[in-house]
């Protein structure tokens, strides 16, 4: 599927290391609870290697914050990767140190000595491996990557849920970003020091109450080759006024990547597909990329088993989002006792059918699918993501495939002021009738966060 994203938008799922070490496995290695079926190559889950007979997409999200050293340990398709034909773009772990889920036991043991002494912990930070480490890995293992921030909603006084465990959060928002700063020294001064060179997208966050200004003020003379846009900063409109801000400070002259956090497709594939095509006429480069990521295909395989179903998109705003559906737990089914009313995606459909993702010999559980049934409903909901993406840009933008019939008048119109926003023309018009236009896609965003968030 590497070739169908020519000229879109990148969508990068955010792998999970677990999916990452089984997709190498054998079929006799695996865990499966009853017989694989016959003719399926657990190894073909390797969606990075060209020749799987499932599929291939050459490009994927992978966060250091998912380890507790410098190397990949296990046997992982990252690891094992053919790096002249893939692009992995690599996230530091922010997420991690923010909530105080910190893998590395020494390194959590460190941070916890000062967490209530917040001028020792800012005195301290350095002598934290976290940061040396993490830039030792993304180095080894990623093409792009972000840079290493501390992020702002760590802080207390913004009274997020996930961050009453983070040693940060007695940190005041100044000292987050002065510690972010000279984390983006470190990386500048002790990059290039691993086996391969790694390209750098230094972070912005905006939480509210200037704090987007701040920390732009204080990171923006760094050297590196892109952005990463998290946080409020990540918002669809948010996102648009930054790249702007951004470019208009010629500061996206010599970039070459922007990663946008936490976004899924179909509707922001369109958008950003959009952006991306005015600023590389702007730029006058066409390898100018714009990428975005989410966990959500993941996330509906481990926690909710769910198959995310294949696109039908329609003029009708709200097909242009992903449904799932959530698989019966019904030992049932698995014995063949009873009919499945629901079917893989090609190209699985070839291989395997409904009832072999059940794992045939638990007759006494709540679920009757295994470790292995969800590693495969990944594989599927990976692919479906990705057919969401692509066709979503296909219907707007290729001039063989395309059908305005298929896509909301507004996200269309959102296309169509695209050029003339980032050209500096009636910008402000422009401006405020992207924020009506955008309004009920930044609402359905939300929605679907807040659900898996939930599950």
């Amino acid at each position: 599927m590497t070739k169908q994203y020519a000229g879109y938008a990148l969508y990068l799922p955010s792998l999970q290391k677990y999916y990452a070490e089984h997709a190498v496995k054998r079929n006799g290695e695996t865990s499966r609870m009853s017989q694989i079926p016959k003719g399926f190559d657990n190894r073909w889950l390797n969606f990075l290697d060209a020749d799987s007979k499932l599929w291939h997409c050459e490009h994927v999200l992978y966060s250091s914050g998912q380890f507790n050293s410098r190397r990949i340990r296990a046997r992982d398709i990252v690891a094992e990767r053919d790096v002249n034909k893939t692009t992995i773009v690599g996230d530091s772990g922010g997420f991690q140190l923010g909530t105080g889920k910190l893998p590395n036991g020494p390194e959590r043991e460190h941070l916890e000595l000062y967490k209530n002494d917040p001028l020792a912990q800012y005195n301290n930070w350095q002598h934290c491996d976290f940061r040396a480490r993490t830039l030792r890995w993304l180095e080894k293992y990623t093409d792009y990557a972000m840079t290493l921030d501390m992020v702002l909603w760590a802080a207390e006084e913004y009274g997020q849920s996930n961050t009453v465990n983070s040693q940060l959060r007695k940190l005041t928002v100044q000292q987050l970003i002065d510690l972010s700063v000279d984390n983006l020294r470190y990386f500048s001064d002790n990059r290039g020091r691993g086996s391969k060179s790694t390209k750098f997208l230094s972070v912005l966050q905006d939480i509210g109450n200037g704090t987007g200004d701040a920390w732009y003020d204080a990171v923006k003379t760094f050297d590196f080759e892109g952005w990463s846009l998290g946080g409020e900063v990540g918002g669809m409109l948010a996102s648009l006024q930054w790249l702007k801000r951004i470019l208009n400070d010629h500061n996206l002259d010599k970039s070459e990547w922007v990663h946008l956090l936490m976004k899924s497709p179909p509707v922001n594939s369109v958008v950003y597909t959009a952006a991306q095509r005015s600023l590389r006429k702007l730029l006058g480069r066409d390898n100018f990329t714009i990428s975005f990521d989410s966990s959500s295909p993941f996330q509906m395989a481990g926690k909710q088993r769910s198959l995310a179903m294949m696109p039908n998109l329609t003029a009708d705003r709200k097909t242009w989002k992903i449904g799932g559906f959530s698989m019966p737990q019904d030992i049932r089914i698995a014995r063949k006792e009873k009919h499945a009313d629901f079917a893989l995606a090609a190209p699985l459909e070839k291989y395997l059918c409904a009832y072999d993702l059940y794992a045939h010999e638990i007759d006494d559980s709540d679920f009757f699918t295994d470790t292995w049934s969800e590693h495969v409903l990944a594989n599927h909901n990976l692919y479906t993501y990705h057919q969401y993406s692509i066709q979503g840009c296909d219907l707007v933008f290729d001039e063989h495939k395309q059908d305005h019939t298929r896509v909301p008048e507004d996200l269309l119109e959102i296309v169509d002021l695209m050029d003339s926003y980032f050209a500096g023309e009636n910008s402000g018009e422009i401006e405020a009738r992207f924020s009506v236009l955008m309004q009920p896609y930044m609402r359905q965003n939300k929605k679907e966060e807040q659900s898996l968030q939930q599950r």
